[in-house]
């Protein structure tokens, strides 16, 4: 389980991704002279990040590219981890650590700074958050913010400092605070999930690990008690998707166990 130590906070960027080296150039000290560079692609960087990282009581922020066949430019933020084979990167069937009220305010810092006009952004980008998805494998705490979908965005020096800034503004030490926030969970919709992106913004729901209807087939009660045990601080909603959904019934017994609330969206 994790705890309130989490919120020392370890920044991750790849030589090998130019958006994340982009985004890293913007970071104030001192996270970015503390930053972590590694040397290979991110979403397999298991080795490295055991043998950079000691302190497994700190939440890690990965800068990072966002690739996408669509090409659409976007701003994303989303948990990781495989409910299914590992094809990109971690382990099979495993999710990694994520801290919901950290997701919550970096997503809302990324939609005041698109919606605020102060930069000179080349391209008209979306905001949205993303399902869980892909490695590495890290004992960790860590979400991952970037910018996409193709080299046109990864070179926008604008969109890199709007992700920069984003974690620049961030008061890390005081994140709990007096906040109102639910800490949630979130099964169905599609790998852009419109109404949990919608809660993040509108509502008290700070969504942590997030299964999309394509994934929903692979779900078991191990996973579903993964996606509660590794999400922080423990969830009290579950909220489904009622028009993008299957499974429903099976998924709500497995959540009644640990006592989830589920509330259909």
């Amino acid at each position: 389980m994790l705890n309130n130590s989490y919120l020392q906070i370890q920044l991750l960027a790849s030589e090998v991704d130019n958006a994340g080296m982009n985004i890293l150039d913007f970071i104030k000290s001192p996270l970015r002279e503390k930053a972590i560079i590694i040397q290979g692609e991110s979403i397999f960087a298991d080795e490295e990040l055991a043998s950079n990282i000691t302190n497994t009581q700190c939440s890690l922020i990965f800068l990072s590219r966002h690739r996408a066949k669509s090409l659409r430019p976007s701003l994303t933020l989303h948990p990781i981890g495989n409910f299914s084979q590992a094809e990109f990167g971690g382990k099979d069937r495993t999710l990694i650590n994520c801290n919901t009220y950290l997701q919550k305010q970096l997503f809302l810092n990324i939609i005041n700074l698109h919606s605020s006009g102060k930069y000179d952004l080349k391209y008209e980008y979306e905001t949205s958050v993303e399902v869980t998805h892909h490695g590495p494998y890290t004992p960790n705490s860590i979400t991952y913010i970037e910018v996409g979908s193709s080299m046109e965005q990864w070179n926008d020096l604008e969109a890199c400092r709007l992700i920069a800034e984003t974690v620049n503004m961030t008061d890390f030490d005081n994140l709990y605070g007096q906040k109102t926030w639910i800490s949630s969970i979130g099964f169905g919709g599609n790998h852009y999930p419109q109404k949990f992106t919608k809660q993040m913004c509108e509502s008290d729901y700070a969504i942590g690990h997030m299964c999309a209807k394509y994934a929903i087939p692979y779900l078991t009660q191990e996973l579903v008690e993964q996606m509660i045990q590794k999400t922080f601080p423990t969830p009290k909603i579950a909220l489904f998707d009622k028009k993008s959904m299957k499974r429903k019934q099976l998924i709500r017994s497995w959540l009644s166990e640990y006592d989830l609330e589920v509330i259909q969206i």
